[in-house]
């Protein structure tokens, strides 16, 4: 039986079991959620407590295993006294121009705030649920904010705590958004912070980072050091599940980073990567989910030059299988389909994504988003009417004003990029896109700033005659910020 039968098949038969559990893993049936940024800090006034702020979107992969592995679980709830909640939507109304205020961007985001509204810190989205659960106590707890202890540890003038340096090293570097750096250059700082950090597992993170945000920026780390430091870690499981986050996150920049294709230290270092993955797949540590990231990050391990067994297209199917049996949700459902679909392309089976992807259109939470990773398969393959017409179908079936917007940009940009002589259809679909532009409340901020920036630059450049292009270009002149 084909690959996309077989899913499709599971997908139909759980699907009523799975709408009414579906219920069980939501957000808002935990704990009694604000929605509206001033009325959640008016309550933290007016109670004395922190607010904890979950920034995301309803078709975002990352949010919904956040929700399904941490937000929606008991632990989490029994702390809702503890902080006032605040989720806002990047779709709901205003959402936009309150990211702009509290400067959230990446979905997800989590931020913990002093009732006065001063940051306590942000908090990383990708740590199982547990390690998560942890940290927000510590956090809660907190006598400081981060950004007094990391003025202090960069000052000198005291010695921090070990929950002070946790903080630190477990602090959500990469939604900072330029709030606890406030100007400092990242891969400097994080290096200075792991040559202060007297608490052994802080300053391994607090390495990890420095390395990362060095190989990012382009740096010249001392790359026998690094590659030792690396191996240390994968070498000793415990360490392995404690930065599982980073050992998944890290793997592919950190080894193109450090080694050159074919080398000695590659091939050792993709090794080493592979075996601590291998562990992290049956670590009965992590969700489904996470074991089936850990997979694919060992399939693009294998890529990168080291041979590893039980990679096949047949392993790949029954690992993805058992993953999808387990979700018991939309919401998990929703990010192991998209896990999978990304493992089978880095594993170079297209064909098998496709057939995933279109069982997920058919039954997805969200199955606009899944079109998206249909229109990237498209492409790879060469086929540019099967992209755009996934592009746009993934448009048409979009909604809320903020992913309408992110997504038409997407579909009117692969259009000039794939087709800049069609005048015609792209005319087409900047004029359908003008009313949503116009219409918007909050169309200059944030996200959406950032998606009328980008057509802008893009029909600035294009060399083609359209009124209609016209028309939406000396709009988004008139209103896009600088």
């Amino acid at each position: 039986m084909p690959l996309f039968s077989i899913y499709f098949r599971h997908f139909q038969h759980s699907r009523n079991r799975n709408m009414a559990n579906d219920a069980n893993t939501q957000t808002t049936t935990v704990i009694g959620w604000h929605h509206d940024a001033d009325a959640a800090f008016a309550d933290a006034r007016a109670t004395a407590r922190p607010v904890f702020l979950y920034w995301g979107a309803m078709w975002c992969p990352p949010c919904n295993r956040l929700k399904a592995s941490v937000l929606s679980q008991p632990g989490f709830a029994s702390l809702g006294t503890a902080f006032v909640p605040l989720h806002i939507d990047g779709d709901a109304a205003g959402a936009q121009r309150a990211a702009d205020r509290l400067q959230l961007r990446s979905y997800p985001t989590l931020v913990l705030y002093r009732p006065d509204g001063a940051e306590i810190t942000r908090l990383p989205c990708e740590l199982t649920g547990p390690r998560f659960l942890h940290l927000l106590q510590l956090a809660l707890a907190a006598p400081l904010t981060a950004s007094e202890s990391l003025q202090a540890a960069l000052s000198g003038q005291r010695a921090l705590s070990a929950d002070e340096w946790r903080l630190l090293a477990w602090y959500s570097w990469d939604t900072d958004e330029d709030q606890l750096l406030a100007g400092r250059d990242l891969a400097a700082t994080l290096a200075i912070l792991r040559a202060a950090c007297d608490e052994p597992a802080s300053a391994l993170r607090l390495a990890w980072h420095a390395l990362h945000a060095a190989v990012s920026a382009k740096a010249a780390p001392d790359q026998h050091q690094a590659s030792a430091m690396l191996l240390g870690t994968l070498a000793d499981p415990q360490a392995v599940l404690a930065q599982v986050d980073l050992v998944t996150g890290y793997a592919v920049d950190l080894v193109r980073g450090l080694t050159a294709p074919q080398s000695a230290p590659r091939l050792a270092l993709t090794a080493a990567w592979s075996d601590a993955l291998e562990q992290l797949e049956s670590s009965d540590a992590l969700s489904p989910d996470d074991q089936l990231s850990a997979l694919r990050v060992r399939v693009r391990m294998a890529r990168l030059g080291s041979p590893v067994a039980g990679l096949d297209a047949a392993s790949l199917n029954v690992r993805i299988g058992m993953a999808l049996a387990s979700a018991n949700d939309h919401v998990r459902r929703h990010q192991i389909l998209n896990t999978a679909a990304g493992l089978l392309v880095d594993a170079g089976l297209p064909d098998e994504a496709e057939g995933l992807l279109l069982a997920a259109v058919a039954c997805s939470l969200a199955p606009f988003y899944f079109m998206h990773n249909l229109a990237s398969v498209a492409k790879k393959r060469g086929d540019t009417v099967a992209m755009l017409d996934w592009y746009q179908r993934a448009w048409e079936q979009s909604g809320g004003p903020a992913t309408r917007l992110q997504w038409g940009a997407t579909f009117l940009l692969a259009l000039l990029e794939a087709t800049p002589a069609d005048a015609g259809r792209i005319g087409a679909v900047a004029a359908a896109l003008l009313p949503e532009l116009e219409g918007m409340l909050d169309a200059n901020c944030g996200r959406n700033g950032a998606q009328r920036k980008r057509m802008l630059s893009k029909l600035i450049g294009w060399n083609g005659a359209s009124e209609q292009v016209e028309i939406v270009r000396k709009s988004l002149s008139a209103h896009v910020k600088e």
